[in-house]
């Protein structure tokens, strides 16, 4: 090989040397620029999470980037520490907050300040928590010592008024007592305390009972035989008796006359609705309720007319008792066609049987109504 062909190739061997350097120095400037930029935004960052970047000192920028990066990912993971918290606090807050606006219905103490640490929030919140839950706990005890106190007042009430009610049904009963057997009972305040009235009243009784077992006694020795023995009643006479006692002479001998006219009426009456039925029976009129009250009607209007007027003493007695009392005895006659012909007139001119009389009048039961008038009156 030739001396020119030697300097060609080392030539072409050379140039491509020459030209590669300019190449490398760029590259490797541009790398460090990057490394510089990427610490310039490391640096940014950690001072926006308000920490101030390590020192460089005489650290190669691999290494300072790696610290950097380090410092980094410690703040990061503090400020998400700071953040985490920050909502738990701001989540506990409105939690106490609404339990207090809605639990006890009243404003927390933290709207009314401006400008509170979160954990000073809470803290307060709890503090004003705690004293509403002491209040609620203490109102809760109240009312409940107030129920068991309104519970044991009523309870003693309803006791007392158990009691009041048994005495009274006790006094009741026993003055009820005193009445039959003919007394008055004694007033309640004629005796000096509550507890010794339904004694009294039972000692009332027992007097009572000796009187009523002395006078019955007296009554038995004076009886008349036809007292005891009294006529028989038929279809053309009706015999009742009656006795009673009084301090005044007249007053017995009344008071035996209503008591004879009482068991009169009482005898009439069942006769003349016996009456009544068989001929609303007979009649075919029993279904209807306006004429089974016509009959009764009619039939307490004759018993009334009957104890006014129309019967005659049979028998009477009057006996002197021991204690200046008088006791009289008296025995009744009364002629049943009177009552039968009294019946009679006001069934024919009653206004509530007029459709019906004709049914009735065709009656058996009629008929011998108007044979027994016909035979009291003698026509």
């Amino acid at each position: 090989m030739d001396k020119l062909t030697k300097i060609f190739f080392t030539f072409l061997i050379i140039i491509p040397l020459v030209l590669g350097y300019p190449g490398t120095t760029l590259a490797e400037s541009d790398k460090k620029q990057t490394k510089i930029q990427i610490i310039l935004e490391l640096k940014k960052e950690i001072t926006e999470l308000g920490s101030k970047p390590v020192k460089r000192g005489i650290r190669a920028n691999n290494k300072f980037i790696a610290i950097l990066e380090e410092q980094l990912e410690e703040l990061k993971e503090e400020k998400k520490k700071e953040d985490d918290l920050k909502l738990a606090t701001d989540k506990r807050i409105k939690e106490l907050e609404a339990e207090i606006k809605d639990k006890y219905g009243e404003t927390p103490v933290t709207e009314s300040q401006k400008e509170v640490d979160e954990d000073e929030e809470v803290k307060v919140l709890i503090k004003q928590k705690e004293e509403l839950e002491k209040k609620e706990a203490e109102r809760i005890k109240k009312d409940e010592a107030e129920k068991k106190a309104k519970e044991e007042k009523e309870k003693a009430e309803k006791a007392k008024e158990e009691k009041e009610q048994k005495r009274a049904e006790t006094i009741a009963r026993v003055k009820k007592e005193i009445y039959f057997l003919g007394g008055t009972p004694i007033l309640e305040f004629e005796v000096e305390s509550d507890d010794q009235y339904i004694e009294a009243l039972r000692k009332q009784i027992e007097d009572l009972e000796i009187k009523k077992a002395a006078e019955e006694k007296e009554i038995r020795e004076s009886i008349p035989e036809w007292f005891v023995k009294m006529p028989q009643s038929s279809d053309l006479t009706i015999y009742v008796r009656g006795t009673d006692i009084s301090d005044d002479l007249q007053l017995s001998i009344d008071l035996a006359t209503n008591a004879a006219l009482r068991s009169l009426g009482k005898k009439l009456e069942t006769r003349l609705n016996s009456k009544a039925k068989e001929t609303v029976k007979q009649a075919g009129i029993g279904s209807n309720k306006a004429s089974k009250s016509e009959f009764n009607r009619i039939s307490s209007i004759v018993v009334k007319e009957v104890t006014i007027s129309g019967w005659e003493i049979h028998e009477t007695k009057m006996v002197t008792q021991e204690n200046g009392d008088y006791r009289s005895f008296i025995l009744l006659k009364y002629p049943i066609g009177k009552a039968l012909k009294a019946y009679k007139e006001e069934i024919d001119k009653s206004p509530g049987l007029k459709g019906r009389l004709t049914l009735i009048k065709n009656t058996d039961a009629y008929k011998e109504l108007e044979k027994a008038v016909a035979q009291y009156s003698g026509s």
